[in-house]
């Protein structure tokens, strides 16, 4: 019940990030300005720490599958990189477990550096064409402020969910 719970509240957030992305974008002039949820990223991330890493690379997998199914420019872009984050996650800041603040600092690192990851492979691909500065000034910071407060309410939420999930038999003696 506790494993179907952690995907429940995962499809809520995938759904939720399409429908921010859908409701926010913005224009100055001819310049459009991209903000991009990444909920279900953080999520993973944050799940990864508090959790053990197998649960945050199952579903991964399986809300990777089908983001690259739903959105589906590049099949197996998300699928890969929530996988890689995920992991790279569990290496780097897995110490951090009871510093919640390196936790979150770690989260919101990794969202910034997945939005790049992501642009670098369209831009490779040719399937965007991009300035640097436009990048970062239309899209990236956008991007990581949006996703800097849908993480305060996200990290707070997530570690209420873990902690209502987390019984005894969870839990080292």
């Amino acid at each position: 019940m506790r494993a179907f719970s952690y995907f429940l509240f995962g499809a809520v957030l995938f759904y939720i990030d399409s429908l921010i992305a859908l409701i926010i974008p913005m224009h100055i002039g001819n310049k459009e300005i991209i903000f991009v949820p990444h909920l279900l990223l953080m999520y993973l991330l944050i799940l990864t720490i508090y959790k053990k890493p197998s649960i945050a690379i199952t579903l991964a997998i399986i809300f990777g599958l089908t983001t690259d199914l739903y959105y589906g420019t590049i099949y197996g872009l998300n699928t890969f990189g929530y996988v890689l984050f995920v992991v790279l996650m569990n290496y780097f800041f897995k110490v951090y477990y009871r510093d919640h603040a390196m936790v979150f600092l770690g989260v919101w690192i990794f969202t910034i550096i997945f939005e790049i990851y992501t642009a670098l492979i369209y831009g490779l691909l040719g399937l965007i064409q991009f300035s640097f500065m436009e990048f970062i000034l239309f899209r990236l910071v956008p991007t990581a402020l949006l996703n800097l407060i849908l993480l305060v309410i996200l990290f707070a939420v997530t570690r209420k969910l873990i902690k209502k999930l987390t019984s005894l038999i969870d839990t080292k003696a």
